[in-house]
């Protein structure tokens, strides 16, 4: 074997290594963020996310030092996750309405659906962040760049659209915010009493959009019983999803951090 053989030979194993470490720690995490949803932080074992990521305990150590640094590996990775998936959800539609509900189609999704586990995993944490400096240190961080971001997306649009808000983007961002996530919360609750026509027309006297008239629907899970569905997109089933779409109208993504 030549040098330069051997150079290449030892690139093409480090390659695979790299990959097997980035396989590895994307298994934990996903493993982390189901188990932690489902069951919550302070129940979730070391052990049981490895087992249920395929990996030993070993691993969890190795790639994130300790429990908590492995919740505070999932907050990092999994902020700017959510703000894609509503990139993409907002891509479908063209017009305002369509948009709005695309949002929160992306916040709400279907609550009883198991596999829509983001909107739990998301108070979750919230909880743990009450009860930890250290976890509430990068939750207060991660929320106050994603309402920046939020509120300069949300001035922009409603430029685009007509909306006029009687807040300004700073306030509207924390209210959008506070909006999104207690409808979030009450519908999976009492699904009969948040119908999807309701959060939308309320998300758009909030926003300060007072047509929210909507294009063709996309396709979308059953609404719950009782209630009036609007249109709105189809959500991927998890946070993580990466879909590659340009998206030049759209209201909030990233509202929710």
């Amino acid at each position: 074997m030549t040098q330069c053989d051997e150079r290449q030979h030892r690139g093409n194993v480090t390659q695979t290594q790299q990959e097997r470490k980035a396989e590895t720690r994307a298994r934990l995490l996903g493993a982390a963020a189901a188990l932690f949803a489902d069951q919550g932080v302070d129940a979730v074992s070391v052990d049981a996310v490895a087992e249920a990521a395929g990996r030993t305990s070993g691993a969890v150590y190795a790639h994130f030092g300790s429990k908590q640094g492995l919740l505070l590996a999932l907050l990092d990775s999994w902020k700017d996750a959510v703000r894609t998936v509503l990139l993409a959800e907002v891509a479908v539609s063209e017009s305002p309405g369509g948009q709005l509900a695309a949002v929160w189609d992306s916040v709400a999704g279907n609550s009883n659906d198991p596999s829509n586990r983001w909107g739990l995993l998301e108070h979750e944490l919230w909880l743990r962040a009450a009860r930890d400096a250290e976890v509430a240190e990068v939750m207060r961080s991660r929320n106050a760049e994603a309402r920046r971001f939020s509120a300069r997306q949300l001035t922009a649009w409603g430029d685009r659209v007509g909306a006029r808000p009687t807040v300004g983007p700073d306030e509207l961002a924390v209210l959008v915010t506070a909006l999104l996530a207690g409808l979030a919360m009450q519908r999976r609750l009492e699904p009969g009493v948040v119908s999807d026509d309701l959060a939308v027309r309320g998300l758009a006297a909030l926003v300060g959009l007072t047509d929210i008239g909507q294009s063709s629907p996309p396709p979308h899970t059953s609404p719950p019983p009782n209630t009036s569905p609007v249109r709105a997109s189809a959500r991927p089933t998890e946070p993580d999803a990466s879909p590659d779409k340009t998206v030049t109208n759209h209201p909030i993504k990233g509202a929710v951090p």
